[in-house]
């Protein structure tokens, strides 16, 4: 086997001198870079996990905001829609009542209206009697040539009175 390695040109010395060389050489690698590159390999897989984990909940949340918005906004549009009913009953209540009040009111007018005319009227009746009455006393005094007392003037104004009834 020397006789292979020298053809070669393999020197066992040296060779073993490369191979302790190289186990150093492994040795100062292993420990200075293999290491340090592991753990920043770790740290850097550990923390795509944790950004993975951290998206994953960011969904999950998101998910969750859009159900309670939509739940929000469902909500709104039926107080809404509750509110607008309210108010239209409302209105129309306030109108209906302001319909009852007015025809009230305007009953009301006509029936005081109608009891001034009626009164009105009895007045000036009773004023065109009067007259009619003075009227017929000056006209049968003229006529008669005769001076009525007050009693036969009264007298005479009843009568005409009642026959134009």
């Amino acid at each position: 086997m020397d006789i292979i390695l020298k053809q070669f040109g393999v020197e066992p010395l040296l060779l073993i001198a490369q191979v302790v060389n190289f186990l150093v050489l492994l040795y100062i690698l292993k420990r200075v870079l293999y290491k340090p590159i592991l753990k920043v390999l770790d740290d850097r897989k550990a923390m795509i996990a944790q950004s993975i984990k951290n998206s994953e909940e960011i969904e999950k949340k998101l998910a969750e905001t859009e159900e309670e918005k939509e739940a929000a906004l469902e909500k709104a549009a039926k107080e809404a829609q509750r509110i607008l009913e309210d108010a239209t009953k409302s209105a129309n209540q306030i109108i209906e009542d302001s319909q009852i009040k007015a025809a009230t009111d305007i009953e009301e007018m006509l029936k005081k209206s109608r009891d001034q005319i009626k009164q009105d009227r009895e007045t000036m009746q009773q004023e065109l009697r009067e007259d009619l009455a003075n009227l017929v006393a000056i006209s049968l005094q003229k006529v008669t040539g005769k001076v009525l007392t007050s009693k036969d003037q009264k007298k005479l104004v009843e009568q005409s009175v009642k026959e134009l009834k």
